[in-house]
């Protein structure tokens, strides 16, 4: 492909996948560093988009580099934070206003729940709260299919049983 096509190729997947990297994004930084790692998934969509071979349908292809790309922060996060710890960062679940709207109380249960998750099982209910497809989404992971329901499975019985004691604690 020429750099026309290139271009071409990457708004149209930039169009269709924008809200998807955004959310992965969200789910693996933090705060401010959100739109950074967005930016990173975004280069390395870019960067990568050359080396495209067609094996996989390319949405598919690209959410796995932005799900990568987010581990790779996560990792290199972890090491920047022990390096320069940030005092000022706050991280969603420590924000309460008692005049929230239920969709901002549910958005922060569900962020408060993926806090809890490890990077695979992030990884899982990511690409559920995506309605991606199972044979995607196990492609994605490089599991199987069996697999993948079984920890879709294990993951909405711990999200019930999180959402049962958050209720119960709010009575």
């Amino acid at each position: 492909m020429n750099k026309n096509q290139l271009e071409a190729v990457f708004l149209e997947l930039l169009e269709r996948n924008r809200g998807r990297w955004s959310g992965i994004a969200r789910c693996y930084a933090s705060g401010s560093e959100r739109e950074d790692l967005l930016q990173e998934i975004l280069l390395q969509v870019w960067r990568s988009l050359k080396s495209y071979k067609q094996q996989a349908q390319i949405d598919t292809w690209a959410y796995r580099i932005a799900l990568n790309t987010s581990l790779h922060w996560d990792r290199k996060s972890k090491r920047r934070k022990e390096k320069l710890p940030d005092a000022n960062n706050q991280d969603i679940a420590s924000l309460t206003d008692s005049n929230s709207t239920t969709a901002e109380a549910e958005r922060r249960m569900l962020d408060d729940f993926i806090a809890t998750l490890s990077k695979s099982e992030r990884a899982v209910f990511l690409l559920h709260l995506d309605d991606m497809a199972q044979e995607e989404a196990s492609n994605i992971l490089g599991i199987s299919g069996a697999a993948y329901r079984v920890r879709l499975h294990r993951l909405k019985k711990k999200f019930e049983q999180a959402f049962q004691l958050k209720m119960e604690s709010a009575k």
